[in-house]
């Protein structure tokens, strides 16, 4: 398989997006593999968690915690970021788990809705778990930020999200 992937028309969104595409084909060449793939990133990297599900095809699953930039004015558009992720969404050919804190401010709880709304009008697979009292980057436990019960709930979420798209 090619690491061909949609054209975004610039860097670092697309060349991101071609390494995600030669990763997915290299760990599928392995002799241990199954051939499902998943991606999953925080704060920018679940924006390009998001990419990745409307861009690389033939992903098992993805997971976005608290992804900043899937959502993005006009005036944030430039040629190293050309595409808000939200615009492709009809796209997304894989599961999506999305993670949130209720206090983010990047994504605020209104680009969630937003997201989840997008999501939802196009007939994706996906579920979303918000966690009120929590901020960006909750799971950072060396930091004042971290939301012990929120970031273990994440966690077992995402492992069981894994299991039911990445087994066998």
């Amino acid at each position: 398989m090619s690491a061909k992937v949609r054209t975004l028309g610039g860097l670092p969104d697309a060349s991101v997006m071609a390494d995600t595409a030669a990763a997915r084909d290299w760990l599928r060449g392995l002799s241990t593999s199954n051939n499902k793939v998943a991606v999953m990133g925080s704060c920018s990297g679940g924006r390009h968690a998001m990419l990745a599900a409307s861009t690389v095809h033939g992903l098992a699953a993805v997971v976005d915690l608290w992804g900043g930039g899937v959502i993005m004015s006009k005036d944030q558009i430039t040629p190293a970021r050309p595409v808000a992720p939200i615009t492709l969404t009809k796209d997304v050919d894989a599961p999506v788990l999305g993670l949130f804190g209720n206090d983010d401010t990047s994504p605020t709880p209104e680009e969630v809705d937003l997201h989840e709304a997008e999501l939802k009008k196009h007939g994706k697979t996906y579920e979303f778990h918000r966690y009120d009292g929590a901020p960006h980057a909750y799971f950072c436990y060396d930091r004042l930020r971290y939301r012990h019960e929120a970031a273990m709930d994440s966690w077992a979420k995402i492992f069981s999200f894994f299991e039911a798209n990445l087994s066998g």
